[in-house]
């Protein structure tokens, strides 16, 4: 069976590429996979005690079963170390301007709204940098956006949640993250927009780089 694999971040720079082509044979595993990249690039092995693994757009391990025409996602830790349908999510390269930041209209059940916008500070890690460059497994952060969504309207009674992150190069002073959360009680829409901003840290594939 043949599979893709795709490095992201510093994998990407110990591979050498971006993406490759996998011969295996039938009922391989994600650790069958691995053995044979430690053979084309021994710098991965190190690298493999911190790396998060996936299959498609779902996270897995080293036993889980591959398949034909799988996608095979290597990607670092991710940057927090540890009625949805009317729920907007938007990645972007664009910037975050006043219409994406706008409440809009909201139905009569709405009796409170927090926005929060994360910016760009100049000083990352101890040290001064003038931007911050966001990448993203764009199709597995959709995914796992719409789950951290989900699972948020499961703990609140919310009416409506908007996220936007950005991607690409972003300036000290830009907003890169806006989370919206509308709700009946003012309680319910401060805990769930804390929620989404420290759990996309944990769950998103989005990584971010200092531009010094």
């Amino acid at each position: 069976m043949k599979i893709t694999v795709q490095f992201f971040s510093f994998l990407r720079q110990l591979a050498g590429q971006g993406e490759l082509t996998l011969n295996l044979p039938d009922g391989s595993t994600v650790a069958d996979a691995l053995a044979q990249l430690h053979g084309k690039f021994p710098q991965l092995k190190e690298a493999e005690k911190m790396m998060l693994i996936a299959i498609g757009v779902e996270f897995a391990t080293r036993s889980s079963q591959l398949h034909d025409g799988d996608v095979l996602s290597l990607m670092p830790p991710l940057q927090g170390g540890n009625g949805a349908s009317a729920d907007e999510l938007l990645l972007t390269n664009e910037s975050i301007d006043e219409v994406g930041a706008a409440l809009g209209e909201f139905s009569g059940e709405v009796g409170g709204v927090v926005t929060f916008l994360g910016i760009v500070r100049r000083v990352e890690n101890g040290k001064a940098i003038r931007a911050l460059e966001y990448t993203a497994h764009r199709e597995m952060a959709e995914h796992q956006f719409r789950e951290l969504l989900a699972e948020t309207h499961r703990k609140w009674k919310l009416q409506r949640i908007r996220v936007i992150h950005r991607l690409g190069v972003i300036a000290v002073g830009e907003s890169s993250l806006l989370v919206r959360v509308e709700a009946a009680h003012r309680s319910e829409a401060f805990a769930a927009a804390q929620f989404i901003i420290d759990e996309l840290k944990q769950k998103v594939p989005i990584w971010k780089k200092a531009e010094p």
